[in-house]
């Protein structure tokens, strides 16, 4: 009886230790390790498309995507890594036309979706908050539909993007973000700047 109350007290010792050995792991870890390694998100939210892109027109829609990056911590605060992304708008289309004004075909054109690959750089204000900047390359796919009854693409934009944001952490693997995006590009129908207002969610590994 007596050897077993002196290994149940041992067990009970042995544990708690690991107990305050994890905790204490956990407390010694910088802010900029809280936001490291792989992750995975899903996002939504406003995507507006305007200027010659649309022939003067403007296309304001819903947009749904996800993304996965990896992240490295630079120092006590400071993060760096890479993402790819790709997201589709899933309601909103601008009508334009007809060209010219005395025909009567007119168009109605949809942002379709658009993927993306970044460098970001974070901050981590603390171990659950992270700002951060990012700058990479973003293909456009838009397609266009005529009221005769024909498709007229689909055609396709690529430039920079860049944007801002912030990471909060709920859990210990899953945060909460917000960030807004702009693309750039240029081609035979003109200049495009591509808007995007992101709410997400996510999880790191």
């Amino acid at each position: 009886m007596r050897n077993s109350i002196l290994i149940l007290v041992a067990a009970t010792c042995l544990a708690s230790a690991n107990t305050a050995f994890a905790q204490e792991v956990e407390k010694e870890k910088t802010p900029a390790q809280s936001f490291a390694g792989p992750r995975v998100e899903a996002t939504i939210g406003l995507d507006q498309s305007g200027d010659d892109a649309l022939s003067g027109g403007e296309l304001t829609g819903l947009r749904a995507g996800g993304a996965v990056g990896y992240d490295v911590a630079i120092g006590k605060r400071v993060t760096i890594g890479v993402e790819g992304g790709i997201g589709w708008v899933v309601a909103g289309s601008a009508k334009v036309g007809p060209f010219p004004s005395t025909g009567s075909t007119t168009y109605k054109t949809d942002a379709a979706r658009d993927i993306d690959v970044s460098a970001r750089i974070g901050y981590a204000l603390s171990p659950k908050t992270l700002i951060f900047a990012k700058a990479g390359w973003a293909d456009l796919r838009y397609d266009t539909h005529g009221s005769d009854g024909r498709d007229y693409g689909p055609s396709t934009a690529n430039g920079l993007r860049v944007g801002a944001g912030v990471e909060q952490k709920l859990t210990k693997n899953v945060y909460a973000k917000a960030e807004y995006r702009l693309t750039r590009t240029d081609d035979y129908r003109g200049h495009d700047d591509r808007h995007q207002l992101l709410t997400g969610i996510g999880v790191r590994f």
